[in-house]
């Protein structure tokens, strides 16, 4: 076996339990009632709707599906003794953490993407066509997005064996990512004013702000559509280096440096 072995067992895991059908079943909800309901809400046209599709459902629903589907993974397969049988097939542990990313970011993605197009094709029909090629640049970051949150899922699930410990961490991972991490970085500043004496915010409060992954995503959309969000990042007082390409490389950051995490304890742990 292989990693793609360990991630095909996830998914038909995720399908015989229903789980994948439940995905489809509440992304179709809240994705294509939006659609529906866009009109009686906000302005008609498509630009519109897939702003607030993207600020409003995508940014809070995505992240929280992603450590839902991410944070319990390997955790119960040491519970139930399953993660031993997989490393005596053979597999690595890297093997059992690379397929589990893998097979949790398919159950993710094929039903948020696809209700998301779903959703798209609706939008266009009731309020025009005007940027919907744009839609397809919603899909790329989106799922980039989710990615980042599978992976600090899968990270959690990897470093920590306490059912507790791990439902905290989830929670507080969750609301720290989503809700409170510019709470934080504006408290940080105030710290900086009030005991050094500044007055103009330093460029690196930007960075630390576009760090937040739901900021990133915001900026990325921005780059391939034309929505007022993360507009605080495109004035003539930004710095250079705030760019596209920087929410990019963070929400690859978020991807890449969890799982690195993960991988090092993991593999120097016991099971």
């Amino acid at each position: 076996m292989t990693w793609r072995d360990v991630a095909y067992k996830d998914v038909n895991d995720a399908s015989r339990s229903r789980t994948l059908w439940l995905l489809f079943g509440l992304l179709t909800v809240a994705f294509g009632g939006y659609a529906v309901a866009h009109g009686r809400i906000g302005e008609e046209s498509f630009t519109a709707f897939v702003e607030v599709l993207a600020v409003d459902i995508v940014v809070p629903l995505v992240p929280l599906l992603g450590i839902f589907l991410g944070y319990r993974s390997i955790a119960d397969d040491r519970a139930d003794g399953s993660a031993l049988l997989t490393l005596s097939l053979p597999n690595s542990r890297r093997d059992l953490l690379a397929g589990t990313f893998a097979g949790r970011s398919v159950v993710l993605l094929v039903p948020s993407l696809l209700t998301l197009a779903g959703a798209g094709t609706v939008g266009a029909a009731l309020y025009g066509t005007d940027g919907a090629l744009g839609f397809l640049w919603l899909l790329l970051v989106t799922a980039l997005y989710g990615l980042a949150f599978v992976a600090v899922g899968v990270a959690l699930s990897a470093v920590t064996t306490t059912e507790r410990r791990i439902t905290y961490g989830a929670t507080g991972g969750y609301l720290l990512l989503v809700y409170l991490w510019s709470g934080l970085v504006s408290f940080l500043l105030d710290f900086v004013h009030r005991f050094h004496g500044s007055v103009s915010s330093p460029d690196w409060v930007e960075l630390l702000q576009l760090a937040q992954p739901s900021e990133a995503y915001l900026r990325l959309l921005r780059a391939g559509l034309d929505i007022d969000a993360a507009g605080q990042y495109v004035g003539p007082d930004s710095p250079l280096y705030i760019d596209w390409w920087t929410g990019l490389l963070l929400l690859v950051l978020w991807i890449v440096v969890p799982l690195a995490v993960a991988h090092r304890r993991f593999t120097s742990g016991d099971l």
